[in-house]
């Protein structure tokens, strides 16, 4: 079953962000494409009740252990620091499809 990593954020720190991404988008497509992670949703603009975030991310994974195998794989871990340092308002969440009960 599939799971998901979801993020949103505000960037506080763009110089810093910018070591992220655009920086370091190699890694980051590399390693995400390594555990099976695919791009859903990654822009700004996206609409919250809360209001709006600067960044909004939507990664689908195999499943759970996949989207924590690339959140902890040891060549993403530093650019995740730089993302964490660089960020402010985040909202982080692993999450697996949803499975109608008793479907």
């Amino acid at each position: 079953m599939a799971g998901y990593f979801i993020a949103a954020y505000d960037v506080s720190d763009p110089e810093a962000y910018a070591q992220y991404n655009p920086g370091g988008m190699p890694i980051l497509m590399k390693t995400m494409m390594r555990h099976g992670g695919k791009p859903l949703v990654a822009g700004p603009g996206a609409e919250w009740s809360a209001g709006e975030r600067n960044a909004v991310v939507v990664i689908e994974f195999p499943d759970t252990d996949a989207a924590h195998a690339w959140l902890n794989d040891p060549e993403y871990v530093p650019l995740k620091a730089i993302r964490h340092a660089a960020t402010t308002n985040r909202i982080e969440i692993v999450a697996p499809t949803f499975v109608m009960p008793g479907g």
